[in-house]
């Protein structure tokens, strides 16, 4: 969520400190990682003037988790969810958030105007705008570029990276890997990162909510204009539904 943003409910996390929750968390299940994760970032600022530049890239290796397969594209998929822990209540940036968000404030993330819900692919349908996502494939890194910021004191910024082959393929539409970041505004507006890590299996549950709520809205939405900037990016009269995605 580059201008604003389980089965443990989101108010629950916040009342445990990140090591905390990761030590009552080490009997949770892992999710599916069939490749390896390397995230950098760090906030920055005041709020309500504070950010989190960051990179959350994924390299896609299948004997990590017993497969063979050849993805020539694989790209990001993008969930948030934003915890204001002084009115215990969910905060989205936009409408359309609110309109496709879960019970615990989860959306697919992605910016008014685009059509797709796949992270940083324009309206044609098949270009990735660099700024947010730089594709990858066997060996070679699939990179999610986000700078979160603008929210007010105690905000909890909660997300979830998914990367899934894009391209046609035998692992087409499979999902490859999950990844968790966090970080938090205090009552000063003082950011900080919170969990971060690889995800855990009732994520990819909610994950699955927020897509099929995607589904639900996207044609509802309305005309999507195209937000890039890229030359001849089209317009879509409403978004456009994901396919059926699976663990690999």
């Amino acid at each position: 969520m580059r201008s604003r943003f389980p089965l443990l409910a989101i108010a629950a996390i916040v009342a445990l400190s990140a090591l905390g929750f990761l030590t009552a968390c080490t009997a949770c299940n892992p999710s599916l990682e069939c490749g390896s994760w390397v995230f950098s970032g760090t906030p920055r600022g005041t709020a309500p003037f504070e950010d989190f530049p960051l990179s959350s890239a994924f390299t896609f290796t299948p004997s990590n988790c017993g497969k063979n397969c050849q993805c020539p594209q694989d790209v990001m998929i993008q969930m948030a969810s934003v915890y204001d822990e002084a009115t215990h209540s969910y905060k989205y940036p936009t409408s359309s958030y609110a309109a496709r968000a879960t019970s615990t404030g989860w959306a697919i993330d992605r910016i008014d105007g685009e059509g797709y819900g796949w992270y940083g692919l324009i309206n044609d349908g098949k270009t990735f705008d660099p700024l947010w996502n730089t594709p990858g494939s066997n060996g070679t890194a699939n990179t999610l570029f986000d700078d979160p910021g603008g929210w007010p004191d105690n905000i909890v910024f909660y997300s979830l990276d998914v990367a899934v082959c894009f391209s046609p393929s035998p692992c087409q539409n499979k999902i490859l890997g999950y990844y968790f970041w966090s970080w938090t505004t205090d009552s000063s507006g003082t950011p900080s990162t919170f969990i971060i890590g690889p995800a855990w299996q009732s994520m990819e549950t909610e994950f699955q909510t927020a897509l099929s709520l995607w589904n639900t809205w996207a044609p509802t939405s309305g005309v999507e204009v195209g937000t890039s900037g890229i030359s001849g990016e089209p317009s879509l009269p409403h978004a456009v539904v994901f396919p059926t995605l699976s663990d690999l």
